[in-house]
């Protein structure tokens, strides 16, 4: 009973906490605002002068409420890869599919596509869809190189979009604030979309909960249940990569949340897919949440890229989980 009910409470107390952090997220930065001020805000906007009004409706709660989204979306795709590659430190950001992602945006940059332009969000799918091809043909021969595999792909399509940004002087600054992770070009159209592509990706995954559990197993175990392995992993990668693109599309590369949310679920509640998944993104939520908070805090008025954040956080978890996989 004890470990049934364990699920329950750390979802009670995530929801919590995600409401605590999104009151706190819209209330810090270099404009103070009080609980009373987001109230008046949503409800009576005339009540209150049309500068706070404007900043809590189309900046503060838009972006918190990215920050809720992206960080769910990035913990779903880490858990889809860690199921799929069958390894705890599997993740968009360490693979290089970020990356991939990140490198054909930059070369939409130079060929001159701009943020507004529709056809954005697919170059970036092309992009991560082949990374993460190439990343399932190795690991279908040579799982234990998946890792530095991913590694090396990373380095090299950095070092390609530091190109890119070299060969794009006009536009350096921006590009580069991109690559390293922001939600200041957070939106209500951008969180929109990024809310239907959570939620369709959400229903496919949860749906698959229990091919996912004998995804962890051998392939002949899950073979001899009846589990069409091939099919069920290339529908999970083309969701991850989907997620993963959008994501970076909108908010640059931000790092490692995919790797910390589910390596901490999964040590208070088990294997389970069922229990994993929503908890995974709730955890998320809340890591990004928490990053956010410190990129505005830090150095106010401006903000430091979110992805500086995430990496300092999560370079020390893959360093444990590295370190205890070398153990085992």
């Amino acid at each position: 009973m004890q470990l049934n009910r364990r699920p329950h409470l750390i979802a009670v107390i995530l929801i919590l906490t995600i409401v605590l952090l999104t009151i706190a997220g819209i209330s810090v930065g270099s404009v103070r605002i009080t609980v009373a001020d987001i109230l008046k805000a949503i409800f009576r906007p005339q009540s209150i002068s049309r500068n706070t009004a404007y900043i809590i409706r189309n900046l503060r709660i838009p972006r918190v409420l990215s920050s809720i989204v992206i960080g769910s979306a990035l913990a779903l795709c880490g858990l889809i890869f860690q199921c799929v590659f069958r390894n705890p430190m599997a993740d968009s950001y360490v693979l290089g599919i970020s990356s991939g992602a990140s490198f054909f945006v930059g070369l939409g940059f130079v060929v001159g596509i701009s943020f507004a332009d529709v056809s954005l969000p697919v170059v970036a799918f092309l992009g991560s869809m082949l990374t993460t091809a190439l990343l399932f043909a190795i690991s279908r021969r040579n799982t234990n190189s998946l890792l530095l595999t991913g590694i090396s792909l990373n380095f090299l399509l950095s070092a390609l979009t530091t190109l890119t940004i070299y060969l794009s002087d006009k536009r350096a600054e921006s590009i580069l604030f991109w690559t390293l992770g922001s939600l200041g070009n957070s939106n209500w159209s951008r969180l929109f979309i990024l809310c239907g592509v959570l939620a369709v990706a959400f229903v496919i995954v949860y749906s698959n909960c229990s091919s996912m559990d004998l995804l962890l197993l051998d392939d002949s175990t899950a073979l001899s249940s009846g589990l069409d392995v091939k099919k069920k992993r290339i529908l999970l990668l083309s969701v991850a990569s989907v997620v993963t693109a959008t994501v970076v599309c909108f908010s640059g590369i931000i790092g490692f949340v995919g790797l910390m949310s589910p390596h901490f679920i999964r040590i208070l509640v088990g294997p389970k897919h069922r229990r994993l998944i929503p908890l995974s993104m709730m955890m998320g939520s809340v890591i990004l949440l928490i990053s956010d908070m410190i990129c505005r805090f830090i150095v106010p008025p401006s903000e430091l890229p979110i992805g500086i954040v995430t990496s300092i956080l999560g370079a020390p978890v893959f360093m444990l989980l590295l370190r205890r996989k070398r153990r085992g």
